[in-house]
């Protein structure tokens, strides 16, 4: 008896198509029930969503999944442009499934995929597919232009005007916060300090957020739809079949309308803070070019929380500027609180000394060069006793394999009854569902001594990798840049009193060590290594 599913589709979310839709599910069920050689598992279906891609199909990824599981024998579907209108998707997903046994049945173009010329004729249909949806594709966007042209609006809201029917018209609310963010900008506030501005006066995001966020902000006052300017064609769909946008690079016309739709900031305000955005970029750094720049970039974190660290600069009462590393959410909103909207805000982790970072580095670094031995004499005594724990399973292995052959033995029994008549469908149907049952459960078992046992061989090799990566980092007595590059994975900072290194084997990859906790003062009071990377 073949475990049956069907699959549905229809490409847009309209109420007539999905009203097809419904026809389309009594029509399935109706028809796998009538075969008495077939068993009704489940319909997948997907509302809304186009064929030319399977990555966004929850219902198509989840058929796949439950044939690769072994739950279904035979998929069908009412044609190959419903399954897919890629043509390498079709005979992808096919080709996929028929290898584990299972066949995909095309009602319309009486397409069988288990039957020996089924590619050819498969191939042949869903190119034709795959055709027509590159043709519809041309269309829609030609079409689109068309209406670009004539000042229809295309994409998501804007924040400071609502969007209907393709026309922008203003939110004198929204608009108020737009106007609020041009005029601040040219009072000399940045982006970053405009985030706490608009925070500290309760104003919400773009998004609805109670926090904003700098590229929020710059992404509005760069924008040239608050002075009534329409330019569309930003994105260009490169592909049909995967839909991936990327930024138009001039490879078409942008459509550019100027005075389309009521503006909410004066130009002569726009074009002065676009000269701003300009002049403060060629005079203040850019971040992005220093990310990384810094042996520490990236690697310092918040024992609270776990928010990165970034550099600044002390002068104070010093003699000498003071270079230290501060928690990101502290630096932002200083000590931990809750804010007008009810939000918790902050962090109490104290910014740290950069040279208290270089000091727990080296003492890390001296620790693993006096105590190699003892570490790995460590790791491997821990290693042996779990080893050592280890029983044979081989004689279990063997046992689990015995008693799926003989329930196997016992459905091919089964079926013969059946097929001589002896015993009727409804026994036949209940002591097959017993038997695959204690089959699958059966392999359950199986995969995890099996998965018990590579675990146990792999820990052998992972013994040999630490030995080789303590004594890589071993021969690092001194911290320098790349040594910090080289072995440093991260540091967790729980303010100044402790401070937590996570050292690595070679280029940073497989970390095994931490020393943890380890102050300028104390040193080290424990040491360790991390155990999901020895145990896996």
């Amino acid at each position: 008896m073949l475990r049956v599913a069907a699959y549905c589709r229809v490409s847009t979310d309209k109420d007539d198509q999905l009203n097809s839709l419904e026809n389309q599910k009594s029509y399935f069920e109706e028809y796998i029930n009538k075969n008495l050689e077939w068993k009704f598992i489940r319909l997948y279906v997907d509302e809304g969503i186009t064929g030319t891609s399977t990555k966004k199909r929850a219902g198509f990824n989840q058929m796949i999944k439950d044939a690769e599981d072994g739950n279904l024998d035979l998929i069908i579907t009412k044609e190959v442009s419903r399954f897919a209108r890629n043509t390498l998707d079709s005979i992808f997903y096919t080709r996929k499934l028929k290898a584990i046994g299972v066949g995909v049945f095309f009602l319309n173009d009486n397409i069988k995929t288990l039957d020996p010329d089924s590619e050819f004729r498969l191939t042949i249909m869903a190119s034709v597919a795959q055709e027509e949806s590159r043709k519809t594709s041309e269309r829609v966007k030609f079409g689109q232009k068309r209406q670009m042209e004539k000042g229809v609006v295309f994409g998501a809201s804007i924040f400071g005007y609502d969007l209907h029917d393709g026309k922008l018209t203003i939110n004198e609310k929204q608009a108020e916060i737009v106007r609020l963010l041009f005029s601040l900008y040219l009072e000399g506030m940045g982006t970053h300090i405009l985030c706490h501005e608009m925070e500290n006066r309760g104003i919400l995001s773009p998004s609805g957020d109670v926090r904003w966020k700098n590229a929020s902000i710059l992404k509005i006052l760069k924008n040239e739809k608050y002075i009534g300017t329409l330019k569309q064609k930003k994105q260009l769909t490169i592909d049909f079949l995967s839909h991936k946008k990327i930024a138009n690079d001039g490879r078409e016309d942008f459509v550019i309308i100027k005075n389309n739709h009521e503006p909410i900031v004066k130009r002569e305000i726009f074009d002065e803070v676009q000269r701003e955005i300009v002049r403060r970029r060629t005079h203040e750094p850019n971040i992005s070019k220093y990310y990384n720049r810094y042996v520490w970039s990236g690697k310092i974190e918040c024992g609270f929380c776990h928010s990165k660290f970034k550099r600044k600069i002390w002068n104070g009462r010093a003699k000498h500027p003071q270079i230290v590393w501060q928690c990101c959410e502290n630096n932002k909103y200083g000590a931990k609180k809750t804010n007008e909207q009810g939000l918790t805000v902050g962090c109490d982790c104290k910014p740290v000394y950069e040279s208290m970072l270089i000091e727990s580095v080296q003492t890390a670094l001296k620790t693993v060069v006096t105590s190699k031995e003892k570490i790995m004499h460590e790791v491997k005594r821990d290693a042996s006793e779990v080893i050592q724990r280890k029983t044979d399973n081989s004689t279990a292995i063997e046992a689990v394999k015995a008693k799926i052959v003989k329930q196997q033995d016992k459905k091919s029994r089964l079926i013969e009854l059946y097929t001589d008549g002896a015993i009727t469908r409804a026994d036949f149907n209940t002591a097959s569902e017993q038997f695959d049952s204690q089959v699958e459960s059966l392999n359950s078992e199986l995969t995890a001594i099996l998965q018990e046992e590579n675990k146990m061989e792999d820990l052998k090799a992972r013994i040999s990798a630490i030995d080789k990566a303590i004594e890589h980092i071993a021969s690092f007595e001194e911290f320098s840049e790349e040594v910090g590059k080289q072995v440093l994975k991260k540091i967790v900072v729980h303010g100044r009193e402790q401070i937590d290194v996570y050292l690595a084997g070679g280029n940073n990859e497989n970390p095994f060590f931490i020393a943890s906790p380890i102050t300028p003062q104390a040193g080290f009071s424990r040491m360790g290594w991390m155990e999901s990377d020895i145990w896996g």
